[in-house]
């Protein structure tokens, strides 16, 4: 459940129950005054009858008691002595609107002035037919509906509130989730904003971070896959191309010539014509094998070990291998004479046809 939501629904969960309680206790403390007015009233009627009995007889009050029963809404009252009853007084129903119901009430009040007796008396609710009517409950409707009103603008209000927090959070779990780059960067409309901020800034500092570790990686990886006299691949890269090629499933029917170079011993020569002399020959050689097997797409030359160079050369067959060891023997030949080197022993040529062999299909 989001944040908003749970927060909205705490507070009109709230709100409502504080209402309830609230009107609930005005509606009890409403009820309960006019039930006491209205017995006081009565009480009040009790005691001018009981006060007119000191001198006139019950049967002779009934006109005057009437009167006073009509006020105080009484239908009847009976006067006793003890739980004998003595006289009974009924009053006639009078005019009540279509659709009220008659509820009634029953006090006995205790006679001072005539111990021993006391008056029954039966009255009509006050409160029997309030709810009853539109115009007593409209206030009250009124006061309910407003309540309601601006509970449901405060809610919203609150929401607008808590959108740019709801905003952050769900930028917070797609981040948890694993989303990274300028897809998971924040909004103006984030709260708080330094939050969003510190958050934006941790995920750039994390994408350079990543970037330059992927550099690094690749730096490292060329580093360790290049020769580093001559600039060529080296023997490590050389076997594990040539492994991914025989252990390559999906290339069914691969064929391919591996070639091996072996040049003359510089490190022996170095003694006798000077260090300068044979790096200068040796680079030389480099350059021309680098430059020849640039010519095939495909072919890779890698420095195996200290004169031997390795080629592969994949979709080739043996005559083809031939052909072009041919031809880089004549572009040795073309390089200008020198007395370091015996031109017909500068360079041996070994061609192994079928090392990248043929995988049957499964």
């Amino acid at each position: 459940m989001r944040l908003t939501t749970k927060f909205s629904a705490f507070v009109t969960l709230l709100t409502g129950l504080t209402i309830f309680v609230t009107l609930l206790g005005c509606s009890l403390s409403f009820y309960n005054a006019i039930q006491y007015k209205f017995s006081h009233r009565v009480q009040a009627v009790a005691t001018a009858i009981d006060t007119h009995l000191v001198s006139n007889d019950f049967s002779a009050l009934r006109p005057q008691i009437t009167e006073l029963m009509m006020s105080a809404d009484i239908v009847r009252v009976d006067l006793l002595h003890g739980d004998k009853q003595v006289y009974t007084l009924v009053r006639n129903g009078s005019y009540r609107p279509v659709g009220t119901s008659d509820l009634f009430r029953e006090l006995s009040v205790p006679l001072i002035k005539h111990p021993g007796m006391s008056l029954r008396l039966v009255y009509q609710d006050p409160m029997g037919n309030y709810f009853h009517s539109l115009m007593t409950t409209a206030p009250l409707t009124g006061a309910i509906g407003f309540i309601i009103l601006m509970l449901f603008l405060a809610v919203r209000w609150l929401q607008r509130q808590l959108a740019g927090q709801e905003l952050l959070e769900t930028r917070a779990t797609r981040i948890l989730n694993g989303e990274r780059g300028s897809n998971v960067l924040g909004t103006i409309y984030e709260w708080p904003p330094r939050t969003s901020s510190a958050l934006d800034t941790l995920l750039r500092e994390i994408q350079n971070a990543r970037e330059q570790h992927s550099r690094l990686d690749t730096l490292i990886r060329s580093y360790a896959a290049q020769d580093m006299k001559t600039g060529l691949n080296n023997r490590l890269f050389f076997d594990n191309q040539l492994a991914t090629l025989l252990e390559d499933q999906e290339k069914v029917g691969t064929h391919g010539i591996v070639m091996m170079i072996r040049l003359p011993d510089f490190n022996m020569l170095s003694d006798t014509w000077g260090h300068s002399q044979v790096e200068e020959q040796f680079f030389t050689l480099t350059n021309l094998l680098s430059t020849f097997m640039m010519r095939y797409p495909g072919a890779l030359l890698a420095r195996y070990h200290r004169s031997d160079f390795a080629a592969l050369l994949p979709h080739r067959t043996l005559k083809e291998a031939e052909s072009i060891a041919s031809q880089l023997i004549k572009a040795v030949d073309t390089l200008p004479n020198n007395k370091m080197l015996d031109r017909d022993d500068m360079i041996t040529l070994v061609s192994a046809p079928g090392v990248v062999v043929r995988i049957p299909s499964r």
